[in-house]
Order: structure tokens, then C-alpha cells, then sequence
């Protein structure tokens, strides 16, 4: 089945569309897909077919923490293998991002959520050197981990993502109203502490829902909160999501990524409101890739992907 997403104006003017394309059950190496949270979602460097995800936080109902497991998938949402953080115990993984340093192609994972607000100790990212080949089953340890505190006390966050050219990591608030945007220096190696930067707010994201759907229901009173973002390869756009809309905010060169927040975005509507929680551009820029919760661990043989075909500038 397949959605189409009509868009009424891009950037200026410009009338143009977006196709959501739903991910289709098919075959992949293991049995099931053991991820039933996926709560973020980044391109791959060294494999330009291939995205990173991982699982949310564990349900309380569930008997075993969720492992610290990365999954490799194809635009499909089909896996093609799964990496293994060793020495990690998650707290509430919710952003993974990608950079290179070095010259080597790295993931950050972002342990950032925060519920209740209740981590005055710190939140943590870990850098993983990404494998060159991809296998089934694989392990690898962080390369580094950096414990980060907020200036302005403990707050709740899910999107996260790196800008390699500054050599910055950009974390936006989800349960502030208006959302705030922190930076933090990118570690050249090593553990390391920080302090995050409060930079400012952005305006509401308060885009009109387009569904009529009672799914919309489910994810109120957070439809309109950041649960993601990411840049553009080129940085000329940052991309925002929402379980509502995706936000495509234009950048100029002599903006920062604060001032181009702050400025009118494209807002795209997604197929009714559900927990859409990791946002990717493809490699070369031309679509965002969308993965959801889907609740059905077990029960899948794909991860739930919306591929939103960004039209021409």
C-alpha cells in the first residue's frame, strides 16, 4: 500500500509532492526483526544502502533490559545484521547519529531520555567505530563515552545529531515547550565530561494535523515535540520530526543551525500520528527515511520505514 503525501508549498513558493512509500514484508536473515522500539535512526558511511537502528528504552513488562544492540537495515527496514555494544547498559537510548574523525567512520548513540527528569547525574553518548563488513552478528566496544550534564538542570530529549564539520553534537529538548537547543563539543578521544551549552529556543512546532484518524490519539500530549533530527549531507537543511509532521528548516551559509531553526520550515504531515521516533537522510540527500515503534516484537519480519521522497530545489 502505498500513501501519498501531498505537499502545498516547499521552501518559498514552490508547488511540489512527497511520497510515503511503506516498508514491505520480506525475508531476512533472522526468523523475526528483534527490535519493537526503534527509536532512532542514522545513514550509514561506509555502506550508503544501510542505516543504523536501535531499540527505545525496555517496557516494564518486559522480563530482560534491552540489550545494547545496534541494527544495520536497508531502506526496507529488512536487517541485515546486528552490532553489539559490549560493556553498555542502556538507560534509555534514543538518537544515534554518524561522523567521521580521523578518518574513521564512527555511530553515536545517545542515551538521553529522561522521562521524569530525574538524571541529575548526567546523560551519556557512545561512539562505536563502524564495522567495515557487515555480518550477522557482530560486537565492539565504544571508542569513547561522553558524559554530558544540562546548565540548567536535568530535562527529557530524543533528538541528537552530529555536525563533524564543526565538530559539535546538537541535542533538542522534547518536553520543554518551546523546545531548547543544547551543543557540546565533540570528543577527539577518550572519556570526557561536559557541560552542555544552552544555545536558545525554537518556536513551537505546531504544524496542523492532516489525519482524522484516531490513531493520532495515542501519542497526544507529545504530537507536536521533537523526537529527532538530522542534517542534511550538504548542511543546507536540517530536518526535525515530530509524530506528526517532519520540519525542514533551509540553512544560508551565514546562519547558524539555531537561526535556521528559528526561521519558517517546510512542514510535511505523516500518514495519521503514531510514535515515528528516528529521522535519516539517505546518503545522497534526495529522501528521509522514517522509522517507527511498531509494539509487534517478534512479530515482524521488517522494521516499519516511511521513505519520504524530498522534492527538487
Amino acid at each position: 500500500m502505498q500513501t501519498q503525501i501531498i505537499l502545498l508549498g516547499i521552501f518559498l513558493s514552490l508547488l511540489s509532492a512527497c511520497r510515503v512509500v511503506p516498508t514491505s514484508e520480506a525475508s531476512v536473515q533472522h526468523d523475526m526483526v528483534r527490535i519493537d522500539e526503534a527509536s532512532g535512526l542514522t545513514q550509514s558511511i561506509l555502506h550508503p544502502a544501510l542505516y543504523w537502528t536501535h531499540n527505545d528504552s525496555r517496557n516494564i513488562f518486559d522480563s530482560q533490559p534491552t540489550e545494547p544492540l545496534l541494527f544495520a537495515i536497508n531502506a526496507q527496514g529488512e536487517l541485515q545484521g546486528e552490532l553489539k555494544l559490549d560493556g553498555v547498559k542502556p538507560y534509555d537510548w534514543e538518537a544515534i547519529s554518524h561522523f567521521r574523525q580521523h578518518d574513521q567512520a564512527y555511530l553515536l548513540i545517545a542515551d538521553i531520555g529522561d522521562n521524569r527528569a530525574r538524571r541529575s547525574r548526567g546523560i551519556r553518548l557512545h561512539a562505536v567505530r563502524e564495522p567495515t563488513a557487515i555480518a550477522s552478528q557482530m560486537h565492539a566496544q565504544p571508542a569513547w563515552t561522553l558524559e554530558l550534564h544540562y546548565p540548567d538542570g536535568a530535562r527529557d530529549a530524543e533528538a541528537m545529531a552530529v555536525d563533524a564539520e564543526e565538530n559539535v553534537i546538537y541535542i533538542l529538548s522534547k518536553r520543554d515547550n518551546p523546545p531548547q537547543l543544547y551543543r557540546a563539543k565533540l570528543p577527539k578521544n577518550g572519556t570526557n565530561k561536559q557541560t552542555l551549552t544552552l544555545l536558545g529556543q525554537i518556536p513551537p512546532l505546531n504544524a496542523e494535523l492532516e489525519s482524522s484518524t484516531a490513531d493520532e490519539f495515542r501519542v497526544l500530549p507529545f504530537t507536536h515535540q521533537p523526537v529527532d533530527m538530522a542534517f542534511a549531507p550538504n548542511r543546507q537543511e536540517v530536518a526535525l520530526l515530530t509524530y506528526s509532521h517532519v520540519y525542514i528548516f533551509p540553512r544560508s551559509p551565514q546562519q547558524s543551525w539555531l537561526q535556521a531553526m528559528q526561521s519558517p520550515p517546510l512542514a510535511i504531515p505523516l500518514p495519521s500520528a503514531r510514535q515515528y521516533e528516528g529521522l535519516s537522510y539517505s546518503q545522497d540527500g534526495q529522501t528521509l527515511l522514517v522509522v517507527r515503534e511498531s509494539g509487534e516484537y517478534n512479530r515482524q519480519t521488517a522494521v516499519p520505514v516511511l521513505q519520504l521522497k524530498r522534492p527538487m530545489n
